[in-house]
This record gives structure tokens, C-alpha cells and sequence, in this order.
């Protein structure tokens, strides 16, 4: 005990996943499902529980079935020594030796192998936790987003993910990766085509924007923060220093004293100004296009 292969981590947590999805008998769902929240919940800790690793464990696991989620969750709890952790393999194979088996495994230490929707225990034999189906595994490469441009989506996702969240306060993700998914038609933002990186940025930052009124009543340092930063990046666009976008601010909002800072102006002043700067922006893009 002490070792074990973070793909065989991954599968044993899927498979459980997968298997308390389906009815079962009473005992062993009780059982089962005690080991499995163990196994998870030491998991988020030791991926960071607001990180983009526990982040996709929740994924995956709400889709186990997915090998998407499941390589993105491997992609990015790559960076956490998973393998070495002795408690966490504990954790896992008590999990394995729970999971439904075949005559004549019991007794055996356990080691968990494999992939999918079988995990393979040290005598060979083969926990099937759900009716094998045969899928095309479609795996991003080189006309897909870059590593740099994923981590960029990730940026902004979890904004949007921040302003979509529920009466819990919890940021929405999945909601999120939807609007992706629907807008590129992809199973998973991994496959949006590498040349439509910009597109995809800008789709989320407008996203970002529609969804800003929902910071009003439950974060307002971030809705004003979210204001000042679009103000501050529309007058880099325009090749505004910032004493040009304090000028712009004084005379728009028709005040008598200049603008010195924009944590002078209130919530309905900063969305006035930031509105009439990304006005200018348009007008810029169009005659430069033309």
C-alpha cells in the first residue's frame, strides 16, 4: 500500500461514481457511498478546494462517463503529486475493494488498475461498475486551443462562473462550459479550433458583461472592480493615458470638479463612463476596419 498511478486514482473515483448513479441495494450504497465521499473530499483537499483541479474532479465526476471531463481533470491536477500520497492510496483502495466483484475476489489485497468503466484488482479479476460502451475518444492536438489559450478561457470562465452562481453563492461552471459548448458546438472547451481563441475570449468576456448586474447586490467591490477594469481597457484600445480617461470621465458625466480617480465616481457613474468608452471602441474598430 502507499502507491498507485494517478490514471488508477481517476478510474476507481469514476467507477464509484458511476456504480452510486445506479439503484443498488441499501447496505452496499451506504457503504460504498461512505468510502467514495472520504476518498472525494480528501481529494478536493489536496487538489485546493476553489482550484481548477477540484473544480473538474466535480465535473467528471458529475458525468463520469465522460472521457473528456476525465482528461481534463488529469490535465490539470498534473502539477499535484497524487501518486505519492499514501493515504489518499489507502483511501482509494478501500474504495476498489467496495465496489461490486466478481466470485472469488474477495480477500485479496487490492491494487487498482485500469481504465474506463472496469477497474482490475492484483488477482485479474474485473470490477464492472457499468455497461461498457464503445466511444470514439476524441482527444485535443494541434488545431485545438494551446496551453497558454486554455489557461486563458480558465481566466475568464471562472469570472462568468462567479456571476452565474446560485442563491449558494457557489461560482457555476457547469453553466459556463455550457454557453461554450453551445456557442463553438464542442463537447468541451479543449476542442474550440486554435484560430478561434479570440472569438472565444471575446464571447465570454460579453458574457462576463451581460452577467455584471448580478455582482450588484452580492459582491459591489467586484461590480465597481469589474467597471474599472473595462474603463481602464477600452482607453488602452483608444491609446488613452490615464489622466485622457480621467478628462473623458470629467467631461461625459458634465462634472464641474475633474476627475482624479475613478473610486471618486459611484456604481451608475462608472457603468455610464464605461459604456460610453466601449461606444468609442466600436466606432475605432469600424473605421479601421474600413
Amino acid at each position: 500500500m502507499g502507491i498507485m498511478e494517478t490514471d488508477s486514482i481517476f478510474a476507481t473515483l469514476l467507477a464509484a461514481a458511476a456504480f452510486l448513479k445506479k439503484p443498488m441495494q441499501e447496505v452496499t450504497s451506504h457503504s460504498l457511498k461512505g468510502a467514495y465521499d472520504a476518498a472525494k473530499a480528501y481529494l478536493v483537499r489536496k487538489l485546493g478546494e476553489n482550484s481548477e483541479a477540484s473544480r473538474a474532479l466535480e465535473l467528471a465526476t458529475a458525468k463520469p462517463e465522460s472521457l473528456l471531463r476525465k482528461e481534463l481533470l488529469v490535465e490539470e491536477s498534473a502539477s499535484v503529486d497524487l501518486a505519492g500520497d499514501p493515504h489518499l492510496a489507502r483511501l482509494v483502495e478501500e474504495l476498489a475493494a467496495l465496489l461490486p466483484m466478481v466470485p472469488g475476489a474477495g480477500g485479496q489485497n487490492v491494487r487498482v488498475n485500469g481504465h474506463g468503466n472496469k477497474v482490475q484488482v492484483a488477482g485479474g479479476d474485473i470490477i464492472t461498475t457499468e455497461r461498457h460502451i464503445q466511444r470514439n475518444a476524441i482527444t485535443p492536438d494541434d488545431r485545438h486551443l494551446t496551453i497558454e489559450q486554455r489557461a486563458g478561457i480558465r481566466a475568464v470562465v471562472a469570472e462568468l462562473a462567479g456571476r452565474l452562481a446560485g442563491e449558494d453563492g457557489e461560482p457555476n461552471f457547469g453553466a459556463a462550459h455550457r454557453m461554450l459548448q453551445r456557442r463553438f458546438n464542442v463537447a468541451s472547451y479543449l476542442l474550440i479550433p486554435r484560430d478561434s481563441f479570440s472569438d472565444a475570449m471575446g464571447f465570454l468576456k460579453q458574457q462576463r458583461a451581460i452577467n455584471r448586474g448580478r455582482l450588484v447586490r452580492r459582491n459591489p467591490v467586484a461590480y465597481r472592480n469589474d467597471f474599472f477594469r473595462a474603463i481602464f481597457a477600452g482607453g488602452r484600445e483608444l491609446g488613452w493615458r490615464g489622466e485622457q480617461v480621467y478628462q473623458f470621465a470629467t467631461v461625459h458625466l458634465g462634472l464641474k470638479r475633474p476627475v482624479g480617480s475613478l473610486k471618486e465616481l459611484g456604481a451608475s457613474q462608472l457603468k455610464s463612463v464605461a459604456e460610453a468608452i466601449q461606444r468609442k471602441v466600436s466606432g475605432s474598430r469600424i473605421v479601421g476596419a474600413s
